[in-house]
């Protein structure tokens, strides 16, 4: 009977050390899906990453000339589900702006809805076309965590810690990220800011990273002179949707679609990414593309945001 059962487990054992011994036969995430971006920015992260294994889903819009979106849906190296949302703004073009928006344009603290932020801005010559959420805040009154300035005018200059950091559009026109050493040498020049915390690339350097969570993120970078600005936002919290990013993916998106300097802005819930839907000024004009975590995608009312204007 002893020896039977020797016999039994031998030939049911060697089989699957044979099997295992051929590393060829592992399965691997990369061999059941392929690659074939076909907007610019997902050509750029593709080749500027090792993040994508298969895309799902990749369109790219003008929202207005100067203002590019892209939405891509794709499994990640990890075998994860992730749907991001970039824009790409070219300061360049006369008639594009980026402005700081507040809770009924006003320096009081608060919160507020983006898309409704966007309507106390929208007018006229002044057309708000897009935006996004912006600084990490108090969720009982509003105080947002970093600096804020609105029109030239600093409505809060204090930080929460060594942490903070900002994004900046200054009195010339360009775009400024940076640390609180930089906003010593720059804050007489600044015009618009919000606050941000974790840096992602400095100096076109990947900052390193030891928080590895998946969250949904917001995220800002901008060109090394100042004339083009890079966002993107990654939906979270939502597995075969959606699975967010770790920081350190973050700052490897933005440096492959063009950024050289990028912080972090708040997420989670908070992350809000909207176009305007039309020319009128309609109530629904303004138009969610992403997935808000909180409440199965409704949209957060948030201390403060980046709006894109068309002038």
């Amino acid at each position: 009977m002893d020896k039977l059962k020797s016999i039994y487990l031998s030939l049911l054992i060697v089989p699957l050390l044979g099997a295992c011994s051929n590393k060829d036969e592992f399965i691997k995430v990369e061999d059941q899906f392929s690659l074939n971006p076909t907007t610019d920015v997902a050509k750029k992260l593709v080749s500027g990453t090792n993040l994508f294994v298969h895309i799902k889903k990749d369109t790219s819009y003008t929202v207005q000339e100067g203002i590019t979106a892209s939405e891509i849906s794709y499994i990640s190296h990890t075998g994860l589900a992730k749907t991001i949302f970039t824009f790409e703004v070219d300061l360049t073009k006369p008639n594009i702006g980026m402005e700081v928006s507040t809770p009924n344009n006003s320096p009081q603290y608060g919160m507020q809805q983006m898309t409704k932020q966007a309507t106390f801005e929208d007018s006229e010559g002044h057309e708000v076309w897009a935006g996004i959420n912006a600084d990490f805040f108090n969720t009982s009154n509003g105080t947002p965590q970093g600096i804020l300035y609105k029109e030239g005018i600093a409505i809060k200059t204090s930080v929460t810690d060594g942490i903070n950091t900002f994004f900046a559009i200054l009195k010339n026109g360009k775009a400024f990220v940076g640390d609180q050493d930089d906003y010593e040498n720059v804050k007489g020049e600044i015009q618009e800011a919000v606050g941000g915390r974790v840096t992602l690339i400095n100096n076109g350097i990947l900052s390193t990273q030891t928080n590895a969570t998946l969250e949904p993120r917001t995220a800002i970078g901008v060109s090394q002179d100042g004339s083009k600005v890079y966002i993107l936002v990654v939906d979270g919290r939502r597995f075969h949707y959606s699975n967010g990013m770790a920081y350190d993916e973050l700052g490897k998106c933005l440096k492959a679609m063009g950024a050289y300097d990028a912080i972090n802005l708040d997420g989670g819930g908070s992350s809000t990414f909207f176009v305007r839907n039309t020319p009128n000024f309609t109530d629904d004009r303004f138009e969610i593309r992403n997935w808000p975590s909180d409440n199965g995608g409704m949209e957060r009312a948030v201390a403060n945001g980046i709006l894109i204007i068309k002038k």
